[in-house]
């Protein structure tokens, strides 16, 4: 497949950058096409060129995110024990979530973008293969509970407007050793 050219490629990502912020001022489902179109200037149809539909937008909008995760799942999935494993999968989700504030908080709050995630094939795959990692050979309730709450913890408070004020790093310390905690180790 050949790449698109440097003219098109920042097309696309003007496209995307308004439709992320839109889509955290209105929600997916409060964002027109129309409206995404207006923010960057160009009629709707210039839209159209670069993606097919709303939701071919948001999906684009979270790639980002899976690519991340993807990445990570690779890095640890080549590691010997579950424990490390495990360790790389929540240090890793911590520096994915840091790194894509707007993105996670368009994840974490927006439930049109979690469907549309769910019923995306490669997403789930890249998911699941990332739960294994989180959650290790044989899971029982008690970690289960322990990674839900871990995940959601940290996506929550890396997009929580309260740690604005918090230096990344320190964010990332906090994160990490809550994490620890919460998994005992």
């Amino acid at each position: 497949m050949a790449k698109p050219s440097t003219t098109r490629r920042f097309a696309r990502d003007r496209v995307l950058a308004a439709a992320l912020e839109l889509f955290a001022e209105h929600g997916v489902s409060g964002t027109s096409l129309q409206m995404i179109a207006d923010r960057i200037g160009v009629r709707k149809g210039a839209v159209y060129y670069q993606f097919q539909s709303k939701d071919d937008i948001a999906l684009a909008v979270v790639q980002p995110v899976f690519d991340a995760i993807e990445h990570v799942t690779r890095i640890a999935e080549v590691l010997s024990t579950s424990a490390a494993r495990q360790d790389v999968a929540v240090s890793g989700l911590i520096e994915v979530a840091l790194q894509h504030r707007p993105i996670s908080a368009l994840f974490y709050s927006d439930r049109t973008i979690q469907k549309l995630v769910e019923t995306h094939e490669e997403f789930q795959h890249t998911r699941d293969r990332f739960a294994a990692l989180l959650l290790g050979p044989e899971p029982d309730t008690a970690g289960r509970v322990a990674i839900s709450m871990i995940t959601a913890g940290i996506y929550a408070s890396a997009t929580d407007p309260q740690f604005a004020d918090v230096e990344e790093a320190e964010l990332r310390r906090f994160l990490l050793a809550c994490s620890k905690r919460c998994i005992g180790t």
